[in-house]
């Protein structure tokens, strides 16, 4: 583990002595969610932070019934399912309220993750948070100690020609979707703030081998 990010993890609270933690991000366009579904295939267990703040908005969760509490029944569509649109139409111009929800959402996330990794029998255990640095440089702190933040990067320009291919498949404005990149830190810094570097400017078949060079570098076995 690199020496300068030593403080990053030693902030966290909770350890689990028996258990290797390890976070595993990338920024939008580098293909962080490929290099997970290929963990998943190898039978690691990856606790999805995107996939718990989905199923946070599920009608009677805890979540749930904080943000109907703090925003109104207005947000509810006639089955009482949370309407996202609307929600994010009511934060979109208002930057104490957006803070508000951010912070519910994840302190809630970051419990569910504690939760995962607790009851996880896994000797490794990923974590896949998106946003790891940006958490960090809001000073937020997870209720667990990672031991690794492995990221998974790309150039710049192999983030943003990916980015507008993407956007042009899906019908949306390439412009607008660059702009998310304006919201992140740099894949240059987050370079210098992770652990490890999973290298995916080629193909597939070469990010797998990329992991599995870095497990077993690890010696981490599946």
């Amino acid at each position: 583990m690199k020496q300068n990010n030593q403080d990053h993890h030693k902030q966290e609270s909770e350890t689990f002595n028996d258990k290797k933690v390890i976070v595993i991000t990338g920024s939008i366009g580098t293909g962080k969610s490929a290099a997970v579904d290929i963990l998943k295939k190898m039978g690691f267990n990856v606790l999805d932070s995107d996939k718990i703040v989905h199923e946070g908005y599920n009608k009677g969760t805890e979540l749930y019934n904080k943000v109907v509490d703090l925003f109104g029944h207005t947000i509810l569509n006639e089955d009482g399912t949370i309407n996202r649109s609307v929600l994010g139409s009511i934060v979109f111009n208002d930057t104490q309220r957006l803070e508000t929800l951010n912070d519910m959402v994840h302190a809630f996330v970051r419990e569910e993750l504690a939760k995962g990794v607790e009851s996880s029998n896994d000797e490794v255990i990923f974590l896949d948070i998106p946003l790891i640095f940006e958490s960090i440089a809001r000073n937020e702190s997870y209720s667990i100690k990672f031991d690794e933040i492995w990221l998974v990067s790309v150039s710049e320009e192999t983030q943003r020609n990916r980015l507008e291919k993407r956007a042009l498949k899906e019908g949306k404005n390439p412009e607008d979707v660059l702009k998310i990149i304006s919201k992140q830190i740099p894949i240059k810094k987050k370079i210098s703030m992770a652990d490890e570097i999973i290298d995916n400017e080629g193909t597939l078949q070469e990010l797998e081998e990329n992991i599995k060079k870095l497990l077993k570098l690890k010696d981490i076995r599946w």
